[in-house]
């Protein structure tokens, strides 16, 4: 028998059962408990909104973004002259000078996206969400329910961003110039610039902690809009193909 969202394994999954009553739990706890009691931080927070959340996990991909700027703008280099490369292949009549301003656009773009775009990209992840849940699972779940449990599931990313700031500290990255080089994800293993972009753009899909955040958001999707976690287990398994589509179109 399936078990209860939130519940002890032992327990029988009843779906017309409300989530438990918000604890006193604090945000430090949100971001420490997320990582081994999921459910439990869903079903707390499932009446409750999700600024402060939001404003913390925003600030802390933000603080990443800087302390790896110096990396940041040489991936975005690299990515924008293999950009130019096969736009020149493509249009002879483009220029170098065009190019080159094209490159120093889309770097600068690139990091001042690196700085505001987590809650951004938060904020359209949760209205995929949303949809997903009440079209997709059957959950009846709000807009800001819906953003709270994207928000909560961006936690491990912010793993991945510490992962990505050690090894900027402690490994020579001259020669890193692919999106995927410090990843941790079969693209990783991969030449940015000899792999077919298609299967590059697949493969990198695969990254560890953007995987495990699609798993929260599944789980958070069943535990606030109280329906069997195999939906909720679909509606991110859509949501992952939807994210995974632009990385294909490269």
């Amino acid at each position: 028998m399936e078990t209860r969202n939130g519940a002890a394994p032992t327990q029988s999954y009843d779906p017309s059962a409300s989530p438990p009553a918000d604890s006193k739990a604090s945000v430090f706890e949100d971001f420490i408990d997320i990582f081994h009691a999921p459910s439990q931080v869903f079903a707390r927070r499932a009446r409750q909104g999700f600024g402060l959340h939001m404003l913390l996990v925003s600030l802390l991909a933000a603080a990443f973004a800087f302390a790896n700027r110096g990396y940041m703008t040489q991936m975005f280099g690299a990515e924008a002259d293999r950009t130019a490369a096969k736009m020149m292949a493509d249009n002879p009549r483009i220029t170098p000078e065009m190019l080159e301003q094209s490159r120093s656009m889309q770097e600068g773009a690139g990091m001042v996206f690196g700085y505001i775009g987590t809650p951004l990209i938060i904020l359209v992840m949760a209205l995929f969400a949303w949809l997903l849940a009440r079209f997709v699972a059957g959950a009846r779940i709000s807009y800001g329910q819906a953003a709270l449990i994207t928000t909560l599931a961006w936690i491990p990313r912010l793993v991945g961003m510490f992962v990505t700031t050690v090894q900027v500290a402690l490994m020579d990255t001259s020669t890193k110039n692919g999106m995927f080089d410090l990843a941790v994800t079969p693209a990783r293993f991969m030449d940015a610039e000899a792999s077919n972009p298609k299967l590059y753009g697949l493969a990198g899909s695969f990254e560890l902690f953007s995987v495990w955040s699609l798993i929260l958001i599944g789980i958070g999707i069943a535990v606030v809009g109280n329906v069997p976690r195999s939906k909720g287990y679909i509606a991110a398994a859509i949501l992952f193909i939807l994210g995974t589509i632009p990385l294909l179109m490269r």
